[in-house]
């Protein structure tokens, strides 16, 4: 599933190419989707409409148009953005085309139809049910140790867990979660509420700089993912733990183990993270 990272490099590569672009036509190709489309809307309200900023909420993509408008994506498990020429073959699971005016095409393609695709009122954003309960934004300067301390200090919860629960922080997911609990030191079971402030202190600068030097190398490349001109991510190379059960540690030469954690797999070493 596409994380923080992955949806943010999509972000950075639609605001070059999109912002400006004027709709001509909208082209629905399949409407069964975790949220089925709107089809009536989408096509009596997109043409003519101008893409005026690219911006993310956690892992929603939300497109800003003209006449108070967003086009609100979601990735789901599969998803993928892409902007391609019009005459280029439509691929089985493009399932939303927007033609540009200029020749250019914004495609939709989920195969496993988990994403989202949703014309929302951009003065009825923050109220959306989608938006209103998210956490927050891990990469903001406003999401620091001081703010979070009280929620961590708090809660029952393994910290692994925590990280993950988009009502405290959005967009982490469990490959960035594994991979900063590692540069931290801190054992994934282990409860929040136990952390030192320290500790904590050092995992959430973790978060944010794991983030930070995903977005840098395009995101990760498990299964699915590609940027909007469709190329891969690269960070899967700098991946310590995640995926890596019984490889051997990169700091201290330990089998990486594997536990799972509400239904996800958690990797770690036993001699860097204890418990």
């Amino acid at each position: 599933m596409p994380e923080l990272p992955e949806v943010e490099t999509i972000r950075c590569g639609l605001q070059k190419k999109l912002v400006g672009q004027k709709i001509e036509s909208v082209i629905i190709r399949e409407t069964r989707m975790r949220v089925p489309v709107d089809e009536r809307k989408l096509f009596s309200e997109l043409p003519g409409q101008t893409f005026l900023e690219i911006g993310r909420r956690s892992k929603y993509l939300l497109l800003h148009l003209t006449k108070d408008k967003i086009l609100m994506v979601h990735l789901g498990m599969s998803g993928r953005v892409v902007l391609q020429a019009t005459d280029e073959d439509f691929r089985k699971h493009d399932h939303i085309i927007l033609n540009l005016v200029g020749g250019q095409q914004f495609r939709f393609h989920d195969p496993r139809r988990f994403g989202l695709v949703e014309l929302v009122d951009a003065s009825k954003l923050q109220q959306h049910v989608r938006i209103k309960n998210l956490g927050l934004e891990p990469l903001d300067n406003t999401t620091t140790s001081e703010v979070t301390w009280i929620k961590i200090s708090t809660s029952k919860k393994p910290i692994k867990s925590l990280l993950m629960d988009a009502n405290f922080i959005v967009g982490v997911g469990n490959i960035y979660a594994n991979e900063a609990l590692f540069l931290a030191g801190i054992h994934p079971g282990k409860i929040a509420n136990s952390l030192t402030r320290k500790e904590w202190d050092l995992l959430l600068h973790q978060v944010k700089l794991v983030l930070h030097k995903a977005i840098e190398q395009g995101g990760t490349t498990l299964n699915d993912f590609v940027n909007s001109s469709g190329e891969m991510g690269y960070f899967q190379q700098e991946l310590a733990v995640y995926g890596r059960e019984g490889a051997a540690c990169k700091r201290c030469n330990h089998e990486i183990l594997r536990i799972v954690q509400s239904g996800r797999s958690s990797f770690y070493c036993p001699h860097c993270q204890k418990i």
